[in-house]
């Protein structure tokens, strides 16, 4: 006999509630305070950055992070002024998971902010499947609609599981093999956009993850910070440029992304020990 699923999760016994699904969009200007819900909330973060207070703790939250609040948890957003947040939010009850409270989707102890890049296609797929049913309005969409929210919430048990279960078998080996990949991701992007305008929150934004987890990952990884290195490529780059051409400073300035020629000149000389203009001179002669 082969069992298609463990007993605590599969179909005969897995029905909670939907409470609601929908798209929010929030911005600085919208005021929630500190609360708490008697239902489990998941919350998929669409676009935009900001923090969250979760139980008196701060999480730095961006694109493709998730956010799973349990019952009773104390929560509240801390949004930056002009920043606008697209989220896919989405509420149950009834819910009820082997060694877990009611209602809980999560340990009490777990961490209620996590990514799950490899899922991220097929978790658009059912949020897209869920907005286009509301859009549509046609008969049987409450059940299309649940059907979709039942598939995202047993992916992302899944996904949450076999984290759980890879960092218990082998934590090391992924996390190395994990961080490496991100932070060769990272060196692409900026070996190939250093003249453009970055920023910590650009670039976590590009990767699904949070500023604080890739500028950590990436200074374990390299010794230095994202923007240190991405200064690095830029003066190098520059360097280049005034050694090889009789470009005016400020053109040079702005080719390696910097629209302030004083501010670039300072930091070519705390790296080099000598102004752009005595570099264009020493190499003209």
């Amino acid at each position: 006999m082969i069992l298609l699923c463990k007993p605590e999760i599969c179909a005969e016994n897995f029905n909670p509630t939907l409470l609601y699904a929908f798209i929010n969009m929030v911005n600085s200007e919208s005021h929630v305070t500190l609360h708490t819900h008697d239902f489990t909330e998941v919350k998929i973060i669409l676009s935009g950055y900001f923090t969250y207070i979760i139980d008196d703790k701060l999480y730095e939250v961006a694109k493709g992070n998730i956010i799973i609040i349990n019952p009773g948890v104390k929560h509240k957003k801390i949004i930056p002024e002009g920043v606008n947040i697209e989220e896919f939010n989405y509420a149950l009850s009834n819910l009820q998971f082997k060694e877990l409270p009611e209602n809980f989707l999560i340990e009490p102890t777990s961490q209620p902010v996590f990514s799950l890049p490899i899922h991220q296609p097929e978790i658009i797929k059912c949020i897209n499947e869920t907005i286009s049913e509301q859009e549509k309005n046609e008969p049987y969409c409450d059940l299309f609609i649940k059907s979709s929210i039942m598939k995202l919430t047993a992916l992302l048990h899944r996904g949450m599981t076999a984290n759980k279960e890879r960092t218990q078998k082998t934590r090391l080996d992924i996390q190395t093999s994990e961080k490496t990949y991100i932070v060769n991701d990272i060196l692409e992007y900026l070996s190939s956009n250093y003249m453009k305008q970055i920023s910590l929150y650009r670039i976590a934004h590009n990767m699904y993850l949070s500023p604080v987890y890739i500028s950590k990952i990436f200074k374990e990884e390299t010794g230095e910070s994202p923007i240190n290195h991405l200064i690095r490529i830029r003066l190098t780059k520059a360097r280049e440029l005034l050694m090889s051409g009789d470009m005016p400073i400020k053109t040079v300035a702005r080719s390696v992304g910097y629209d302030d020629a004083f501010y670039f000149s300072k930091l070519y000389k705390k790296y080099y020990g000598i102004p752009p203009s005595m570099e264009k001179r020493k190499n003209a002669g």
